[in-house]
């Protein structure tokens, strides 16, 4: 039996991580001390969306911007037998162990600025998105380009910018992604959660501000593929939410606004087994009615997919836009599937809506 060294510890712990992640229907690829992965425990398609440290099963979510957590985290999430959790948390335990590893914190994010040099020449290659029915113009607005050299080599690049016109970030689409490609389809550099976009976009930022408060409406999308198909057809009044959540930041911008809507548009899977985007736009939903009275709030999803998979099948925004959504279905299909049950004070705020709708409802009638 070879001695108990913490070198040999982190390899057996890891194996056995290992193993009981690839069972549960995670596609791990190995990248050194960790493993990036499909996030299985929401049926997401993304393979580089979890990263999980290989000697502690730390994991993060960059897709949803969770911030990092335990492996028992992910166990549940990923088990629906209680019994099935309690047989894999006791598999990792082990009596005879007297290493514990430390789990070093994350290091702490600071402001970061890019310089045109830092991005490189961005080349006018707008073949991609032509095809998808974004025309030149729209894409000109977004001061965006293919980039051939650096961090975004082979992608699609759109600098993101700060109310002073200083670059604070990039998201990159590599145009030869496909579902089985062991790199990520859209890449980000900067912090996300930070990013108020495309509002902030040099020499344009009045096209969308005038927009919002002209309408006094705005509508949260999940992308950049959204962002663009709004903009072509004249569509300025939206802003990017960069994954499945907002941030601080940008809930924080959206209260600055003299807002009488706000629609949350996120990505409409209803072609899978679970909606996800439909679950996205509800947690956003609760956390914006503490903040915004509940009539200014609502979610209407994409006729498709995504507002850019509506243009690429010519389906007019204003189908979208003319859509009219049952308010008292909405709510009821929130609370009678509990995803305010934990949150007294959205449970509150979502049944006094619904009994208000109710009596309007029953005194038209």
């Amino acid at each position: 039996m070879k001695p108990k060294t913490y070198l040999n510890w982190t390899e057996d712990h890891s194996n056995k991580i290992e193993e009981i992640l690839v069972d549960l229907g995670y596609q791990l690829s190995d990248r050194g001390n960790y493993w990036q992965s499909t996030a299985a425990y929401r049926d997401g398609d993304n393979r580089t969306a979890l990263q999980i440290w290989k000697d502690t099963g730390v994991w993060r979510d960059f897709v949803q911007g969770t911030t990092y957590q335990p492996l028992k985290k992910l166990i549940e999430l990923s088990c629906v037998d209680d019994d099935r959790i309690s047989e894999i948390l006791d598999s990792l335990e082990d009596k005879n162990d007297s290493f514990i590893p430390s789990i070093k914190a994350p290091k702490m994010e600071i402001e970061q600025f890019f310089t045109h040099e830092d991005i490189g020449t961005l080349l006018p290659h707008y073949k991609f998105y032509n095809d998808k029915g974004i025309s030149e113009k729209t894409l000109s607005i977004y001061k965006s380009g293919f980039s051939m050299s650096g961090k975004m080599n082979g992608r699609y690049v759109f600098p993101v910018y700060d109310s002073n016109g200083k670059i604070i970030g990039q998201s990159g689409r590599h145009l030869l992604w496909k579902p089985s490609s062991n790199f990520s389809k859209w890449k980000h550099i900067g912090r996300k959660g930070k990013w108020i976009y495309p509002l902030n976009m040099p020499d344009n930022s009045e096209l969308f501000l005038q927009d919002i408060e002209s309408k006094k409406e705005i509508i949260l999308v999940e992308g950049i593929g959204d962002s663009l198909a709004l903009t072509e057809q004249k569509v300025f009044n939206h802003m990017v939410t960069f994954g499945l959540d907002i941030s601080p930041k940008q809930l924080s911008y959206l209260v600055s606004l003299n807002l009488d809507k706000i629609t949350i548009a996120m990505n409409n899977d209803g072609g899978k087994q679970k909606n996800r985007g439909k679950d996205v736009d509800i947690k956003i939903l609760l956390k914006l009615i503490k903040y915004f009275d509940i009539e200014k709030v609502e979610i209407k999803l994409p006729i498709l997919n995504d507002f850019g998979e509506m243009l690429e099948n010519q389906i007019p925004i204003d189908d979208w836009l003319n859509k009219k959504i049952n308010r008292i279905k909405q709510i009821s299909y929130i609370l009678n599937d509990h995803y305010g049950a934990k949150d007294k004070k959205c449970v509150k705020i979502l049944k006094d809506f619904l009994e208000k709708l109710n009596f309007e409802a029953n005194s038209i009638s």
